[in-house]
């Protein structure tokens, strides 16, 4: 196996993570976004997962950037507070390499730690595709198969389904315990 080294994203990892995903906005539907963020959307998003103490990890492959993965919150709803929808996204040049298996183990940890009970998994398909190597990965992870949404998303003039994966990270959930974790926050 390649040395994979995973760690807390930082402010200075933003154009390396943008340049990533930025491949998967103009190039595939795996994601539904259809324009990249800036340098400003990016910043939004690391701070606004900072503040929350939610994870955000880069993936380093030889020194250099080749994934990410992050967990936003699930909907803006407070009574969804412990539930979050995980993203991973990898270089095109570091993929086949098991890195993604390592930032979602790694983002799996976290968020038990801080208390999170649900971790939401959303992937994009095409209407006759059953599984791609996304949702081998996260079922390999024990994520399960929560529905699928047919046709709500057109990109690129393909028209995708987006299946919804969920894994349960505590089934005995404590909302004391979960509500007394001091998650780590990011101070500017």
């Amino acid at each position: 196996m390649p040395d994979i080294a995973v760690r807390p994203a930082w402010p200075d990892d933003l154009p390396q993570i943008a340049s990533i995903y930025d491949h998967y906005v103009r190039s595939t539907t795996v994601t539904l976004e259809e324009t990249p963020p800036d340098r400003a959307g990016w910043s939004k998003r690391y701070w606004s997962l900072a503040e929350r103490g939610l994870p955000f990890f880069v993936a380093e492959l030889n020194g250099r950037v080749a994934g990410y993965a992050y967990c936003a919150p699930w909907k803006t709803r407070s009574a969804y507070r412990y539930c979050v929808e995980e993203s991973i996204y990898l270089a095109p040049w570091a993929t086949g390499r098991r890195i993604g298996g390592v930032l979602l183990d790694r983002t799996l940890e976290e968020c038990a730690r801080i208390g999170m009970r649900e971790v939401i998994a959303v992937l994009t398909m095409a209407p006759d595709v059953v599984d791609s190597n996304s949702f081998r990965l996260h079922r390999s992870r024990g994520f399960d198969v929560a529905g699928r949404l047919s046709g709500v998303g057109v990109k690129h003039g393909t028209t995708v389904d987006t299946v919804i994966m969920q894994r349960t990270l505590s089934e005995g959930f404590d909302t004391n315990r979960a509500e007394s974790i001091d998650r780590p926050r990011v101070h500017a």
